[in-house]
């Protein structure tokens, strides 16, 4: 897919993967093949604008090997086909790892990639834009630019977007901004040069809609596909108080990952994710450090979640 490509393709819903495992930690490419086959046969595919990350931050990317990643890229567009373009994650704090990524990742036939901006040491505005072009060589393929604060200790500046348009690979923001009227800027400024898409999921929706983005990401695809396809389908006709009764429908889902990510913060959401997956039907096992165990009495506040929401 053509960069041009990816960036109609990011129209949608932009569907974030755990990456399955089994009970060593260790990743079950029998299960990764299954869970896709399960998303799209939920819905998650092409024919409902659909694309899907692999090996993102939710798919556990700090948490993986090199190795581990590339055969993750390959398993999974093999497994999705024709039918659900691949988008790789290819976040990492070398850059020469995330060209090596990229350049994987487009020989394995992946969709476009998606990338963090430098992390570790917190960017200049200078370093993010050389670093986009630099990437920029390594694949003629398209970026997904991740905007995520939470990580880079960096909301990239609109200024810093402009600059990269016509000038990289870049063609699309998934922007996770804490400042929704910057996500509102971003989408009014350059939306119609670069596809700009809510990063915060079903959190924003469908109020990221009226905001001007073109699509969302859905973490909730991983275990209620259903819910983000019916919620796509309203908000892209415009029927916003449609979108916004289905997306109540997730409402005990995102006060739980609410409650408790404010002790646990994000690796307990992604162990919720995993779990919630497994108790509808597509095991994804556990999660390695710093995912928490799942205890008890978090796994039946995640089995009371599914039963509000009507999943189990």
């Amino acid at each position: 897919m053509r960069p041009e490509e990816l960036k109609k393709a990011l129209e949608g819903i932009c569907a974030i993967a755990v990456t399955p495992m089994n009970d060593k930690r260790q990743v079950d490419y029998e299960k990764v093949k299954n869970h896709i086959r399960f998303l799209i046969g939920k819905g998650i595919n092409r024919s409902n604008s659909c694309t899907l990350v692999v090996g993102g931050s939710t798919g556990e990317c700090g948490a993986l090997t090199i190795p581990e990643r590339k055969k993750l890229i390959e398993t999974a567009v093999s497994a999705a086909g024709d039918e659900l373009p691949i988008i790789a994650g290819c976040n990492h704090s070398n850059i020469e790892d995330v060209k090596d990524l990229m350049a994987h990742a487009e020989q394995a036939g992946a969709a476009g990639v998606m990338v963090l901006s430098p992390y570790y040491y917190v960017p200049t505005d200078d370093a993010v834009l050389r670093f986009y072009k630099e990437i920029s060589k390594a694949a003629n393929i398209g970026i997904l630019l991740y905007n995520n604060l939470e990580v880079t200790h960096k909301d990239v500046p609109l200024e810093v977007m402009e600059q990269l348009i016509g000038d990289s690979n870049v063609v699309g923001i998934k922007e996770c901004t804490p400042n929704f009227a910057k996500m509102e800027k971003v989408a009014r400024k350059i939306g119609d040069k670069i596809t700009v898409i809510n990063g915060h999921g079903e959190f924003l929706e469908p109020f990221a809609a009226v905001a001007g983005t073109k699509g969302f990401i859905s973490s909730t695809s991983n275990f209620a596909p259903e819910l983000a396809v019916e919620m796509w389908k309203a908000r892209s006709a415009g029927e916003y108080v449609k979108a916004k009764q289905i997306r109540d429908r997730l409402s005990p889902y995102l006060d739980l990952a609410a409650a408790e990510s404010a002790t646990g913060g994000e690796p307990v959401v992604l162990a919720i994710l995993k779990r919630a997956a497994t108790l509808v039907g597509s095991d994804c096992g556990p999660g390695r450090i710093p995912l928490p165990e799942i205890s008890q009495e978090l796994d039946e506040k995640i089995q009371k979640m599914l039963k509000e929401a009507g999943l189990i």
